[in-house]
């Protein structure tokens, strides 16, 4: 799905306003069935005032400033530097506070812009290849706010990209959610729902909607999370904006989600995070319990080796536009570079040998040939080649989690582990040409790593 990005806020445990929600007299709404309610008649009167009132300022404008350093070729071959700016914005709210500290929580992709630019991670504005040197997160009044005293700044507590969520501390007091966190799997079609935010990063406003999807596995880009959709009309600046529905049993909001990206060329097609899944980030900052942890996380080669084992011994993946070769040989993985004519032709364009624990890597410039130790090799070409087998393992590492999860039928955990395994084709490119640029003329053969494969006419007058 092709989805543009938003921003994402956090969820709230019960907190009293002062003076507020907590404090006052029930009067229960229109009944209503199920969990949640599908008329907005159904909430409170008491939450209603409240909501339309000054006190009902729980979420907040972020704006994240990024420098970033663009290094090119000018005239005469001179490297020269540029520095560009760019800012977004997008909503956040508190919901927590702990050692003096206020918790907000918002979209990954609001607090924190790409380390460098490129497909994948394109930044407005700058080019691709720039390298992030600078970056702050504050609390604004609007977009055009430019006293920045009176701004409020923020920390990074935590990021977890594939839940496109981050969470941010302050030390100045903030307005916490007064609401209780419900339960995102408890929503159907039809549910009501309300969004507060800050549409175009203009002023704080409040929408209303119906759930319109539920059940969305997002593995766009680097997410991978549960969404559901809604209908409310939401905009840029919305981005982590709390949804909230209507309990039928207490007439009172209840937070199921966090808004993070609408359809492109859509209308009122928008996408919300699940509650449900975010608790243990928010709750104990613990980053990393999806797919993409699974793909991305700290590599155990141990593991992977008794995996491979497990799984035959032997196993074929993708890596940049080649198939590799992994083949367990005794405590290491012998990796072999299949050649641009694969599957018509086995030819093995080099072997990396990797142990799993302590050891030398082996290098062959071929299938049979003599292997090169990695101490006997160039300094730089020993460093790309360590970087190359890292890389390796991960991708063998990730193919086997995919194939795991296949067999388990679990098909939305090995749709998400084959988007991060895809997502890394561009930067399998640049390490095989950086190994192709680092061994010319330091080992006989591999020179030609990256060429094509011999022509039939070739082969032919071998």
């Amino acid at each position: 799905m092709h989805v543009r990005a938003s921003l994402l806020v956090a969820l709230v445990p019960a907190v009293a306003l002062a003076g507020g929600v907590e404090g006052r007299t029930r009067s229960q709404g229109p009944v209503c069935s199920g969990d949640y309610a599908d008329f907005h008649s159904a909430l409170r009167q008491e939450i209603r005032t409240f909501e339309a009132s000054a006190e009902a300022s729980y979420t907040y404008l972020v704006r994240t400033t990024a420098i970033y350093e663009h290094v090119y070729y000018g005239k005469g071959g001179k490297l020269r530097r540029a520095y560009l700016r760019h800012v977004r914005h997008g909503t956040a709210f508190a919901y927590k506070a702990a050692g003096g500290e206020w918790y907000l929580a918002t979209n990954a992709h609001v607090a924190a812009a790409p380390e460098v630019t490129g497909p994948g991670s394109e930044v407005e504005g700058v080019p691709a290849g720039a390298r992030k040197v600078r970056e702050s997160v504050r609390i604004v009044q609007s977009e055009s706010d430019d006293d920045e005293p009176g701004q409020i700044p923020l920390v990074r507590a935590a990021v977890d990209p594939a839940l496109d969520m981050a969470v941010l501390k302050s030390r100045r007091p903030l307005r916490i959610l007064p609401y209780r966190i419900g339960r995102s799997a408890a929503l159907k079609v039809g549910n009501a729902v309300q969004v507060r935010g800050y549409p175009l990063a203009a002023f704080a406003a409040s929408n209303t909607g119906r759930v319109t999807a539920v059940g969305q596995a997002d593995h766009e880009r680097a997410w991978s999370h549960d969404d559901f959709t809604v209908d409310a009309l939401l905009n840029n600046g919305n981005s982590g904006s709390p949804v909230f529905a209507i309990s039928c049993k207490s007439g009172e909001l209840e937070l199921v989600g966090v808004y993070h990206a609408g359809y492109v060329g859509a209308q009122a097609m928008n996408v919300v995070v699940s509650i449900d899944q975010l608790r243990p980030l928010l709750d104990r900052l613990e980053v990393g319990r999806g797919a993409a942890a699974l793909a991305d996380g700290a590599l155990d080669r141990p593991r992977v080796l008794e995996a491979l084992r497990a799984s035959g011994g032997a196993a074929e993946l993708p890596y940049a536009d080649r198939m590799v070769r992994a083949e367990a040989a005794g405590d290491s993985v012998r990796f072999g570079l299949l050649g641009a004519g694969f599957p018509l032709s086995t030819r093995v364009a080099f072997e990396l040998e990797s142990p799993a624990g302590a050891g030398e890597l082996q290098l062959r410039a071929g299938k049979g040939e003599p292997a090169a130790y990695g101490s006997a090799l160039s300094p730089e070409l020993g460093q790309e080649l360590g970087e190359l087998a890292d890389s390796l393992w991960r991708q063998l590492d990730a193919v086997l989690q995919y194939r795991a999860a296949e067999r388990a039928r679990s098909f939305s955990l090995a749709s998400a582990i084959g988007e991060r395994v895809r997502a890394r084709r561009e930067e399998q490119r640049e390490q095989l040409q950086a190994v192709d640029f680092a061994s010319d003329g330091a080992l006989q053969g591999l020179a030609g790593l990256m060429a094509p494969e011999p022509s039939r006419a070739e082969s032919a007058d071998r």
